[in-house]
């Protein structure tokens, strides 16, 4: 058998590998940190400014909207921490100036001494980012101006559910009956929430997916079950009057699925949906995946460039009085005025601490 001499096996090789190595996602911030040398000792100094808040989130409620200025080379990160529940989906937008060519925001996983994984970023050339919780967490929010940016930003954070509404024409005061109630006569909890509306009521896909059965069997009589394309839920649909969807159907956020009713143990009882979701766990509350909050209005707050803050009193972890102290401040302590939102200011001072102060 004929052997080939081994340099002339890499010639095959070499140009495999490469078509079979996987392409990396660059991130925004990772695309932006490529034109920049560490030699560059601004740029290293709005690298630490970003590790620094990383390490030391500030807290915040959901919604929460703020006006943030940017000074030329003057670009220190703000990083928040907020909490989110299980099937809540969490919206950042940005409003930039005319003139901005980016801004970097991210979502990263809430433990400050874990890895830093990043959830989402926005997009280049976008205004908004989205991402939807598969547990009980805390998120950090990200905000950081390129170098040698200049303007007012303007940014709104605030939580949505991460299905629509199942039942046509309803909302959250139909819901009646709630996860882990008494069932028969405690011999077991509800999994589910119970959205009691008039029979023939259209019940819908909650979000874009394919049927995994739909038939009639055991305590929830008619039913159909939806394999869900957004995280890999199977959502249940009890006691419907009647279905018009089959196994295997693929279907559409907003598709009519079937009409509620009272079949199974609910017959003789009132029209409803029971409507639970199941993961590899098992059964989990589905409130806040179908909750309807208010998206909160546009608010834009005013900040003086030139305005010099000067403050004594409390520096704080969060935007009001109920949140931790940080540091007491001296008196007519010099600030660096970074965001405002309402009458609390995120502020630093003495050089790397940042926190809130009342406007």
């Amino acid at each position: 058998m004929k052997r080939w001499p081994f340099y002339l096996l890499l010639i095959f090789l070499i140009p495999a590998c490469k078509q079979i190595r996987p392409l990396l996602h660059i991130t925004v911030r990772g695309k932006y940190e490529s034109g920049f040398s560490k030699k560059d000792s601004l740029f290293m100094e709005w690298k630490a400014s970003h590790e620094r808040a990383m390490a030391a989130p500030l807290q915040i409620e959901l919604p929460y909207i703020a006006s943030i200025q940017i000074k030329h080379a003057d670009a220190s990160a703000l990083v928040y921490i907020a909490a989110v529940k299980r099937g809540e989906q969490l919206i950042a937008e940005v409003k930039k100036p005319a003139d901005s060519s980016r801004f970097i925001l991210e979502l990263f996983n809430g433990d400050p001494a874990a890895n830093e994984t990043l959830l989402t970023e926005l997009p280049e050339k976008s205004s908004s980012t989205h991402w939807i919780a598969g547990d009980d967490d805390s998120v950090r929010i990200s905000l950081q101006p390129v170098l040698n940016d200049s303007g007012i930003y303007h940014v709104k954070i605030y939580k949505q559910p991460a299905y629509q509404f199942p039942v046509a024409g309803k909302s959250n005061n139909a819901i009646q009956s709630f996860w882990g109630a008494n069932r028969d006569g405690g011999a077991r909890s509800h999994e589910g929430i119970d959205i009691f509306a008039a029979r023939g009521t259209p019940v819908m896909a909650v979000a874009d997916g394919r049927i995994g059965f739909a038939g009639e069997k055991g305590l929830g009589g008619k039913q159909v079950w939806l394999r869900e394309n957004l995280s890999g839920f199977n959502v249940y649909y009890a006691h419907l009057d009647s279905f018009i969807v089959n196994s295997g159907d693929a279907v559409k956020r907003s598709d009519t699925l079937g009409f509620v009713g009272n079949t199974g143990n609910a017959a003789g009882g009132a029209p409803h949906l029971h409507f639970g979701i199941y993961g590899n766990g098992g059964a989990v509350d589905p409130l806040a995946f179908v909750k309807e909050l208010p998206v909160p209005a546009d608010q834009v707050f005013t900040i003086d460039p030139q305005a010099k803050q000067i403050r004594s009193g409390p520096l704080r972890k969060g935007p009001g009085t109920k949140y931790p102290i940080i540091i007491q401040l001296n008196k007519n302590e010099p600030l660096k005025l970074q965001a405002r939102s309402g009458n609390w200011l995120h502020v630093t001072v003495r050089d790397s601490s940042a926190g809130f102060v009342p406007k």
